[in-house]
């Protein structure tokens, strides 16, 4: 299904997102580590206060880092734990003190990073609920409003805007019920996508409205795109589970910019303008903005 562009890459396992992190992010809880370590060798203390903050890295790795990060930090620190605990230490109490040390680590990396692994899932699925009409599958207009304003400023071959009304939809759902409506909607949009190129964004507006933002396209590849649009809706009717085949049929309105807008409010204008003419024309058909 044709949305979106992908979002930018993820930064690599160990890091935040890019405007929460940086070298010195992943530096930090190392360096905390460090200073524990020098700290408790230049004391030559390997008691309690050492050990107990020996967590601190941990815990914050644990909190602020992808799983890559806490894994790494908590590495280290029991590294630089037994460091200093076969250092100061008797053997047999160093090892004691290094089992119990790395145990509490351990517990503590794993039920921290579970805890961030399971909001950071929660994140995205609210972020999706937000972007995807579950209906149709299409983005919303959230989405389509972002890649408009991309596209209007964007150099290049322009881009065409194709609003898009069910004709009669009303009609359609009284007809065969909410769950008739629905599905012919769906139709509709997976229509709509499958004559879509990669990088097109398809979205639901709202209702039984839905769009097309044609980034890239050429003028006058724009109106045979937009017309083609039309004609698959009007030869494809959408069939029922008994059977019945529900004709269908779309009116649509075609927006160009930079030539009919400056900016993605404007487009949206223009093409919302050309829907309405195609209406009032008698519906099933392509509308356009008419020449300046």
């Amino acid at each position: 299904m044709h949305q979106a562009p992908r979002p930018a890459p993820r930064p690599r396992a160990l890091l935040l997102p890019v405007r929460r992190a940086g070298h010195l992010v992943v530096l930090a809880p190392l360096a905390g580590t460090g200073t524990v370590v020098w700290l408790d060798l230049l004391s030559a203390d390997a008691g309690l206060t050492g050990q107990v903050f020996s967590c601190v890295p941990v815990i914050w790795a644990a909190g602020q880092l992808r799983l890559g990060g806490p894994a790494l930090v908590t590495a280290a620190t029991v590294a630089a734990e037994a460091l200093v605990v076969l250092t100061l230490l008797p053997r047999e109490r160093a090892l004691a003190d290094l089992a119990y040390v790395t145990t509490l680590l351990l517990l503590v990396a794993g039920v921290l990073a579970h805890g961030a692994v399971t909001q950071e899932r929660l994140v995205e699925r609210l972020r999706h609920q937000v972007d995807v009409d579950p209906l149709t599958g299409l983005v919303t207009r959230r989405v389509l409003d972002a890649a408009a304003e991309r596209a209007v400023g964007a150099p290049g071959a322009g881009v065409a805007l194709v609003v898009v009304d069910v004709d009669r939809f009303k009609a359609v759902d009284d007809t065969h019920g909410h769950l008739g409506g629905d599905a012919a909607l769906a139709h509709v949009a997976a229509l709509l996508t499958a004559r879509c190129r990669p990088g097109d964004v398809v979205a639901r507006m709202g209702g039984d409205e839905l769009a097309v933002l044609m980034p890239g396209c050429p003028e006058e590849v724009a109106a045979q795109r937009a017309e083609a649009l039309v004609e698959a809706v009007r030869g494809q009717p959408h069939v029922l589970p008994g059977g019945l085949r529900v004709p269908l049929s779309v009116s649509a309105g075609l927006a160009r910019g930079p030539r009919h807008a400056g900016s993605a409010r404007d487009l949206y204008a223009s093409a919302d303008s050309a829907l309405q003419a195609a209406e009032r024309a008698g519906r099933d058909r392509l509308g356009q903005v008419p020449p300046a």
